[in-house]
């Protein structure tokens, strides 16, 4: 599960200091599939930032149990950066709005990269496995006949689905997508949120941010910031 208590999270600009987030507390079960609404600005990609511990909170507490460690819940904001990382690439799928793809890899090779950074040099029979697993992938997603290509020679939203199939390659027990559907045509958007309630029926803990209404819809929960 995720456990966030009493999370708070400010920025400082030109103009003064502005709280985004506020003594935030939250709870997510795993088979939790839960939706993040509000306007531009209120917080919700951040919220999403600080649980993959891509950002620091203010204050507060951020704990997942994997239900894998000695410790467990582990207490994310007290890793070290290389823990961090660790702990995000084996547990923790993100789907950002920026594009981060490396563009000297074809499509396959940048969804196949977060198994080879988990598992190190791989041997032949898991490379193998790595590959068949990141086809199924960008098959799933209607994007298997790009697996050769590079990613500036996609649309945003060819761009958008291999960014979900990379998110997912390690088989992750968190999934936070962030706009997900974002320049995504209505039937692909109902195809990849029916993924996300697939994947939190079998157990996984979804936290999706979207704008989308109907995105939003096969949530269990929605959260407004």
């Amino acid at each position: 599960m995720i456990d966030i208590k009493h999370l708070t999270k400010s920025f400082q600009t030109p103009g003064g200091k502005i709280t985004v987030l506020n003594d935030f507390s939250l709870t997510a079960l795993n088979g939790t599939f839960l939706g993040i609404a509000g306007k531009s600005g209120a917080g919700k990609s951040t919220l999403l930032s600080l649980i993959a511990g891509l950002q620091k909170p203010d204050s507060g507490s951020i704990k997942i149990d994997t239900n894998e460690y000695e410790n467990s819940p582990t207490e994310i904001t007290s890793l070290s950066e290389k823990e961090l990382s660790a702990f995000r690439n084996k547990n923790i799928g993100f789907v950002s709005q920026e594009q981060s793809f490396l563009e000297n890899l074809t499509v396959l090779d940048n969804v196949r990269l977060p198994s080879y950074l988990s598992k190190g040099k791989a041997s032949s029979d898991t490379d193998t496995k790595i590959t068949e697993h990141a086809r199924s992938l960008l098959e799933a997603f209607d994007i298997a006949h790009l697996a050769d290509q590079y990613p500036q020679n996609l649309s945003g939203g060819e761009n958008h689905r291999v960014l979900i199939a990379r998110a997912l390659i390690n088989n992750p027990q968190i999934i936070l997508a962030d706009e997900p559907t974002d320049s995504v045509d209505s039937e692909r958007t109902e195809e990849i949120i029916h993924i996300f309630r697939s994947l939190a029926n079998q157990g996984k803990i979804v936290i999706l941010v979207s704008h989308d209404k109907e995105a939003l819809k096969l949530c269990d929960k929605i959260i407004t910031i």
